[in-house]
């Protein structure tokens, strides 16, 4: 009984083509879709914004990223944050000015990005880490090369110059030992002055008395020559007169007085003779000393020039061992100061900056909040969406199935007005949600949403109405409830899809990603997103909303035809039901549409 009962329904399903197609269709479209948009895990879509100053690093760096990401240079730091804003790139990446790897505060690279894509957040930061990991670990590594280099240089320098400090030790010790042997030398040398050893005073005073002596002599000798020539005088004149007379005989007493004078002054040089030997030999003494004195002084001078000698050997050892000491003491200096050249050629030397010579720091474009802050604008859209595509179809299929749908048929309104009728009625109960929503919001995301509510709400308006129609478009297209669900819950899954709530739009395929960027529900939360969390006014984000306004005309035609056709077709089909009884009932004429 079961089967037959199974195979009833099966033909039922069949029999509603409409249904079956969405049934089989749907479900087959939202995957199809849903494969292209995930089959891939590339970046090469993602646009990243630049502000630098031009220079060899960071065209490195830009030429490096080139080969992962789409790059865009800014002049300016608020250039490239608004065209963030503006969904013109993904991410800006500010370098500090002077950028330099490994030099603090010079080597910092700074990420502004959007919160409210968390998906596509940390896609780009893995990716950038990756990339600006690699040349930090190669700047890294560059460093910790130079490091190494120098400090084997500075070991063979150090290794090299050790002998030499050997030799200095060596000759420092010969030095001093040289030294204290001169220090030796020069302290037994007597060059002592004894004024006692040369009496030349008393040598003066001996001089002067002999002489005294000798001139008093000579006196004396020349009056004893005078007598003696008196005395011949007188003897020649004896002699030539034999006969004495008086004057005679007193000129021999005068003679004789002579001769005791000679006797007296024979006794007197006598003396004189003895005192003067006596002073020549006290001179002779003095002189005797003098000579001794002379003689003593001129060996120890001559003691003293052979300790000059030795000394001037000594100091010309002392001078060479200098020298070499010197020419030593020059080699290690130019050791040290090409040790010290390669030090200070180092230019990292903060430990930090040696293990992360790139400094990167993550900023958002507004003030962090929680990530339900950032999901906001996404979540009220996707409620939008979902909302209108289930409601608006269940409206209009209540309504056509209702017992008054053939009276609705027959009065005499204008099919704009039911349209209308329609659309208000699904506004209204989605504007009494937002209002809802937004009510919660506020009290506990008042910093977000109450800043610009009135700008949100507009959009929540404009946005409900996209939906609202494309919702009406499915009402009117299925005549089941249940279909017109399938149907509304396979748009929905594949506008969800398609958009940057799942994968980042630049992750997905190029033909994808651009028909992703004219998706209804990225451009409603894109727009919202700018609102809500950017604060930019409406009228910066027209052109979004000018989308949306073609969108909404679209949608309009599209369900005013679906309306007629569908509504058409229904009367094609009452018609044929009612054809034995209409021949019998005169129908006024209806108004013009």
């Amino acid at each position: 009984m079961i089967w037959p009962l199974v195979q009833k329904n099966l033909k039922n399903l069949l029999r509603a083509k409409t249904g079956s197609l969405i049934i089989i269709l749907g479900p087959l479209l939202v995957i199809l879709l849903a494969g292209l948009a995930f089959d891939n895990s590339n970046t090469y879509s993602v646009k990243i914004g630049i502000h630098r100053e031009a220079t060899s690093t960071t065209n490195m760096l830009v030429n490096q990223l080139e080969k992962t990401f789409v790059i865009t240079e800014y002049k300016t730091q608020e250039e490239c944050i608004a065209a963030i804003k503006n969904t013109d790139i993904n991410a800006c990446m500010l370098f500090s000015p002077e950028f330099s790897i490994g030099i603090p505060t010079k080597n910092q690279i700074t990420f502004y990005v959007d919160y409210s894509r968390v998906n596509l957040v940390w896609t780009i930061m893995n990716t950038m880490t990756e990339e600006v990991g690699e040349k930090t670990l190669e700047a890294s590594q560059d460093l910790t090369k130079v490091l190494l280099k120098t400090i084997d240089t500075s070991q063979k320098q150090i290794t090299e110059q050790r002998k030499t400090l050997v030799q200095l030790s060596t000759q420092n010790e010969l030095i001093a030992k040289n030294t204290r042997n001169l220090i030796a030398e020069l302290t037994d040398i007597n060059l002592e002055f004894d004024d006692g050893e040369y009496p030349v005073e008393e040598l003066t005073s001996a001089t002067t008395q002999v002489k005294q002596w000798v001139d008093n002599a000579l006196q004396i000798g020349q009056e004893g020559v005078n007598e003696a020539n008196t005395f011949l005088s007188v003897a020649e004149e004896f002699s030539a007169n034999a006969a004495l007379t008086q004057a005679q005989k007193t000129a021999l007493e005068e003679f004789k007085a002579d001769v005791d004078d000679l006797k007296k002054l024979k006794e007197d040089l006598a003396t004189t003779k003895q005192l003067t030997q006596e002073s020549f030999e006290n001179f002779q003494e003095q002189i005797n000393s003098l000579v001794t004195g002379i003689t003593n002084t001129k060996n120890r001078l001559l003691e003293a020039d052979t300790s000059r000698e030795y000394s001037i050997r000594i100091l010309d050892s002392i001078i060479q061992l200098l020298d070499q000491t010197l020419i030593n003491l020059l080699a290690v200096q130019h050791a040290f100061n090409t040790i010290d050249t390669d030090i200070n050629n180092i230019q990292i030397t903060d430990p930090n900056a040696i293990t992360q010579p790139i400094v990167t720091n993550i900023k958002p474009i507004v003030q962090e909040e929680t990530y339900l802050n950032y999901l906001f604008p996404v979540l009220i859209v996707l409620i939008v969406m979902f909302t209108a595509l289930l409601v608006t179809p269940t409206l209009i299929l209540i309504e056509k199935h209702s017992p008054a749908n053939f009276r609705t048929y027959m009065t005499p309104i204008k099919d704009a007005s039911y349209i209308a009728a329609t659309f208000i009625t699904a506004s209204i109960i989605l504007f009494l949600q937002i209002i809802i929503v937004l009510a919660i919001s506020s009290i506990f995301f008042s910093g977000q949403v109450l800043s610009n509510a009135l700008g949100a709400i507009i959009l929540l308006i404009i946005i409900n109405s996209v939906f609202i129609l494309i919702g009406m478009i499915l009402g009117y297209l299925f005549n089941s409830e249940e279909t017109a669900t399938l149907a509304a819950v396979s748009i929905g899954a594949i506008l969800l899809f398609i958009s940057d709530v799942i994968i980042p739009i630049e992750s997905m395929p190029k033909i994808i990603g651009t028909l992703a960027n004219f998706n209804p529900y990225v451009i409603s939360s894109t727009v919202l997103r700018k609102v809500l969390l950017f604060d930019i006014g409406i009228l910066n984000v027209i052109p979004d909303i000018l989308a949306l306004i073609g969108y909404i005309i679209l949608f309009s035609l599209l369900a005013t035809g679906t309306y007629m056709i569908m509504r058409q077709y229904s009367l094609q089909q009452l018609s044929k039901k009612f054809a034995p009884v209409m021949a019998y009932v005169h129908l006024p004429k209806r108004s013009k549409r």
